[in-house]
C-alpha cells in the first residue's frame, strides 16, 4: 500500500507542475527577469541591503514556507514540496527563505532547482523540517545547521504526507523540548547533470 501511494505521490506531483509552468522541473533554466515577471502579481519585490532584491509574499502574517498552503509528496528527488499557491513552483524550489523583522517571510532568488530546500530531522516521534537560508551549502556528509527555532516545522510521522498537513504541526512553543530529541537525516540526491545535492529527507525504507 504505501508503496502504491509513493507512486501517486510522484504522478501528483508531476501533473501539477507540467500544469503550472514548466520551470517547476529539474534541468530547466530560470532568470532573474523570469522570476521578476511571475512573481510580480503576488507581492512585492524589495531591495535588502544583505540579499538584494527579495520578494515578499502577498499573504499576511501566518504564512510559513514548506507549512502553509501545501504538503509533502515522496519523488525520485526526495521529499519534494507541492505547494497549491499559484505561485509555488519558484520559491520552493528554487532560492531560499529568510525571516526579516519588518517584512516576515521573504524569498531570495536562487537558479538551481531542488525538490524543497529544507533542513530534516527525526527523533521523539517527530520529523522535522525548517527552511535553509541563503549561504548554507548542500554537499554530501554536509554539516549542521541551526536555523531559529521558530523556524522548525513538527509532525507526527503518520501525518507527514497528509495533504492537510498543516492542521497536524505541532504548536511551535514545544519545539524547543521535540528538536532536543532529534537527529539530522543526511540523506541526499546527486542530480550529476548539474552537479548539484539535494537533502532529501526521509527514504521510503527509514519512514516510520
Amino acid at each position: 500500500m504505501k508503496r502504491y501511494l509513493n507512486i501517486l505521490y510522484v504522478a501528483a506531483f508531476l501533473t501539477f507542475a507540467a500544469g503550472h509552468t514548466s520551470n517547476a522541473q529539474p534541468g530547466v533554466a530560470v532568470s532573474f527577469s523570469v522570476f521578476y515577471d511571475e512573481l510580480s502579481p503576488y507581492g512585492v519585490w524589495v531591495e535588502d541591503p544583505v540579499h538584494g532584491y527579495v520578494w515578499v509574499p502577498d499573504i499576511g502574517p501566518d504564512f510559513h514556507p514548506y507549512h502553509t498552503n501545501g504538503h509533502w509528496v515522496l519523488t525520485e528527488y526526495g521529499n519534494t514540496w507541492v505547494s497549491f499557491y499559484d505561485w509555488g513552483w519558484a520559491p520552493f524550489h528554487y532560492g531560499r527563505w529568510v525571516y526579516d523583522a519588518f517584512y516576515g517571510w521573504v524569498w531570495v532568488p536562487g537558479y538551481e532547482w531542488g525538490p524543497a530546500w529544507v533542513y530534516w530531522r527525526y527523533g521523539g516521534g517527530y520529523y522535522g523540517w525548517a527552511p535553509l537560508a541563503p549561504g548554507f551549502v548542500v554537499v554530501t556528509g554536509f554539516g549542521i545547521y541551526n536555523p531559529p527555532m521558530d523556524w522548525w516545522i513538527f509532525v507526527s510521522p503518520r501525518y507527514l504526507y497528509h495533504r492537510n498537513i498543516t492542521r497536524y504541526v505541532r504548536d511551535r512553543r514545544q519545539n524547543i523540548n521535540i528538536y532536543n530529541q532529534t537527529t539530522v537525516i543526511n540523506n541526499t540526491y546527486i542530480n550529476r547533470t548539474r552537479n548539484t545535492t539535494y537533502i532529501t529527507g526521509p527514504a521510503r525504507d527509514d519512514y516510520k
